[in-house]
């Protein structure tokens, strides 16, 4: 079903999760692919929980990345659709091998950055020329972020499940529906 505007939910940790947002129509599921990470998952989690999803591109989430060889690998092991990272990680980079996502935080110079985002993720709607995703974790912060030009779409996070098939998806339900084209 199609939803009013661009959606990325990140964090997913399971497949509850990326089914439910698959099946929402969000438009991109990251995960978090750096070992030792909050929230890492691991290739083997990943690769089955890709094959029972189809629809909403991938991302690697790379924060915390160290060493910039490591990408090589997490892109073969994950072979994402796009990358995503903050300013930290990017300084590692003159050239990626895959469109990203940029997390911006405030006092971010997205000036002469070495490689262009295809998206920047914010925490509140700012002028740029790249699309914004806003981050969002309560319906009520949806409907201004709409009306808002300069927001392409809003960021949401997964979460962790109490046990396989058990998941409280009351206020990512919420935003979702809100979200939905009658």
């Amino acid at each position: 079903m199609p939803l009013k505007t661009f959606v990325k939910v990140g964090c997913v940790t399971n497949l509850s999760d990326a089914r439910y947002c698959a099946g929402m129509g969000v438009d991109m599921l990251g995960f978090r692919v750096v070992e030792g990470q909050e929230n890492y998952i691991k290739p083997s989690q990943f690769q089955e929980i890709r094959g029972w999803i189809a629809g909403p591109l991938v991302v690697a989430e790379v924060y915390g990345l160290k060493n910039p060889d490591e990408l090589k690998a997490i892109v073969e092991n994950f072979k994402p659709d796009y990358l995503e990272m903050s300013m930290r990680e990017l300084s590692q980079f003159t050239t990626l091998p895959l469109p990203f996502l940029l997390a911006t935080a405030e006092n971010d110079v997205l000036s002469n950055l070495p490689v262009q985002p295809a998206y920047l993720i914010g925490k509140k709607p700012f002028k740029t020329p790249f699309p914004l995703l806003i981050e969002v974790q309560l319906t009520k912060d949806v409907v201004p972020l709409l009306a808002n030009t300069s927001v392409k779409g809003i960021s949401l996070k997964g979460g962790v499940e109490l046990k396989p098939g058990l998941k409280d998806y009351e206020e990512m339900n919420e935003i979702l529906e809100l979200l939905e084209v009658d």
